[in-house]
């Protein structure tokens, strides 16, 4: 066995030098159409090693072998089984020796390089190759999507001074489901019930937290257990992260980079304006982030009830600054008071998800909010409860007995109780 491994690392090297040379003259991209051909290599390479080595293996061993190293090279080399383990979330590389993954929500360094520079280099390339993006020091970062749907950020020098570095985020397709959240408790079934309520009533949401606080995986699974399959959804991102089941009535928009002239870019701007033209009846915005925000309010306080979007946020008060800001990036001659009228009368209310040290994602706070002179005043429905119990931390979302304005639209829109929102002792 010990022999075998030692012929498995040697063709290994043998055929990444090969593949690396063959991958300089043929250009950026090693496609399908070359894997005839680097597996004929592969097995002259194999058979000269076990030959040398007076080594007999069956055949059926010897393309398990083969596909495996095939796999590793010509595939997303040591990332390959990586991507492809469904409990791993996060993918981070930042450099040749530091490769890290979150699974379970926590965070690890794994004993795995790469053996060089040239290695990294064309491991990014290969996930590169079917985006239709580039990356070079004239655009050295760039977010595309794997064929796997998960979200790769490249960067390199000199934005990273010292070496390639990037972050693969996998989506949780064909795992989750809205009843996993319960489960895990990210949320609980009165919640749970509130957003099927809110949703069928079509009113709109904005779902805050930081960075991997569940975000997008939350307002993935909204979108596919609660809005209705015969309306007509306009989803807009940058990257593709949104998965919905294909029998809705959708349709989907990607922004686009300016090519190497530094024309043609297509923003999430130019798309939500267009979305008004689409007839939606809904608006879904992966993540709103500059100056769409202004058109996501005009959009949502035009007849396009029951739209969505998330953002950046340490909590809800700072969301709302936040979207305000941006919004008036685009209008900056317009009076904070117009934006804040928009605001109140467009967004119905504001979920905040928080993530725990201990990776645990919750929803933390549901809330709607108000203005007073230039004060936002901020009303929560549910809250987040923390306690200990036998030196463990428990987080529970409770009502908090507050009848929230919108409560006659949950009334005319959806079959919510009369006393949904009493706390029963």
């Amino acid at each position: 066995m010990d022999k075998l491994n030692s012929i498995k690392a040697e063709a290994k090297r043998f055929f990444k030098e090969s593949v690396l040379e063959q991958k300089l003259k043929i250009g950026p991209s090693l496609k399908i159409e070359y894997k005839d051909m680097v597996c004929q290599q592969l097995d002259k390479i194999l058979s000269k090693l076990l030959k040398q080595s007076k080594i007999d293996i069956e055949e059926q061993e010897f393309n398990i072998l083969k596909e495996e190293l095939i796999a590793e090279v010509v595939g997303y080399g040591i990332l390959e089984k990586l991507i492809r383990d469904p409990e791993i979330t996060d993918i981070l590389v930042n450099g040749l020796n530091q490769i890290y993954i979150e699974k379970k929500g926590k965070l690890e360094k794994l004993d795995l390089k790469f053996d060089s520079k040239e290695e990294l280099l064309f491991t990014i390339e290969r996930m590169m190759v079917d985006s239709g993006k580039r990356v070079n020091t004239s655009s050295p970062f760039v977010d595309f999507n794997l064929g796997t749907g998960a979200r790769v950020t490249v960067v390199i020098p000199p934005v990273s001074p010292s070496t390639p570095l990037f972050c693969i985020r996998k989506l949780l397709k064909g795992i989750l489901n809205i009843e996993d959240l319960v489960k895990f408790g990210t949320l609980n079934r009165k919640l749970l019930d509130f957003f099927k309520y809110s949703i069928k009533a079509r009113l709109n949401i904005l779902i805050t937290g930081s960075t991997g606080a569940g975000k997008s995986t939350l307002m993935n699974l909204l979108i596919r257990e609660f809005i209705p399959k015969d309306e007509r959804i306009v989803i807009i991102e940058d990257t593709q992260e949104i998965v919905i089941d294909e029998s809705c009535h959708f349709i989907r928009l990607i922004t686009r980079s300016p090519n190497i002239e530094r024309r043609g870019e297509i923003t999430l701007r130019d798309l939500v304006k267009l979305s008004l033209h689409l007839r939606p009846d809904r608006i879904i915005i992966g993540e709103v982030r500059g100056e769409e925000a202004f058109h996501f309010l005009h959009a949502v306080n035009t007849g396009h009830e029951g739209s969505m979007c998330t953002i950046h946020a340490n909590n809800s008060e700072d969301a709302l600054n936040r979207l305000e800001t941006l919004a008036l990036m685009d209008r900056p001659n317009l009076h904070s008071s117009v934006i804040r009228h928009f605001l109140k009368s467009g967004i119905d209310f504001i979920i905040h998800m928080t993530r725990f040290p201990s990776g645990q994602r919750v929803v933390s706070q549901v809330s709607e909010f108000d203005y007073k002179g230039n004060s936002c005043i901020i009303k929560d429905i549910f809250s987040l409860k923390r306690s200990v119990k036998n030196n463990k931390e428990i987080f529970e979302i409770k009502s908090t007995g507050h009848t929230p304005s919108f409560i006659d639209k949950l009334k005319v829109g959806s079959d919510i109780p009369a006393d949904f929102f009493n706390i029963k002792s």
